[in-house]
């Protein structure tokens, strides 16, 4: 295996080297170990670590999970929708008879919140919790380079689904596979909403 040494001292380099990462995540760079000197950018190492991982679907594992971990390290306040009474801050100012904000419409709430990781929701905050906090957001998570475009736009897009079923979207090898099986589980999901009312 061939080694590569990127070597990172101020934010010139450490912006070069996410520009090349199209590169360094081809076929051309398959038998390199990638190592990082002389950097002080926390930020860089789960990168260079995605980059080493060799395997595909472990590589898709791991960014999803480091960028998962990256937004819950970032939540500074565990209640940001500001939730009292199963009433989220803009449904209290409306009045609105409706609980549970935006994940009412999912299947795996609870009331000690979410019971699945989900990326897609972990990103979604509304207008209301962006005025509040600052917010992680999808630009800020840098490892979401190393995922191809059709995993971008799923990782975006795959809301109210369970981690494992969202692995599965980002394994295919198809964007009309991984939206056939989107919209299947937003369809199951609405309808067992529907017959739960």
């Amino acid at each position: 295996m061939r080694i590569k040494i990127v070597l990172i001292n101020d934010d010139n380099d450490y912006h070069k080297f996410l520009n090349k990462l199209k590169i360094y995540k081809s076929i051309f760079y398959y038998n390199t170990k990638f190592i990082i000197e002389n950097n002080s950018d926390s930020n860089i190492e789960p990168i260079v670590t995605a980059l080493n991982i060799k395997n595909r679907k472990k590589r898709i594992a791991y960014i999803y999970n480091k960028a998962c971990n990256m937004i819950n390290e970032n939540i500074k306040e565990p209640n940001i929708c500001g939730f009292k009474n199963g009433k989220c801050h803009v449904q209290r100012k409306q009045k609105s008879g409706k609980c549970n904000g935006c994940c009412r419409k999912c299947l795996y709430q609870s009331t000690a919140g979410c019971t699945t990781k989900n990326l897609a929701c972990k990103l979604f905050n509304c207008s209301e919790v962006t005025s509040r906090y600052s917010v992680t957001k999808y630009e800020d998570i840098e490892i979401l380079k190393l995922l191809s475009i059709k995993n971008r736009l799923i990782v975006k897009s795959d809301y109210f689904s369970k981690e494992e079923d969202v692995l599965k979207d980002l394994y295919c090898y198809t964007l009309t596979y991984s939206t056939i099986r989107i919209v299947y589980r937003l369809f199951r999901n609405y309808i067992f909403l529907l017959k739960n009312k």
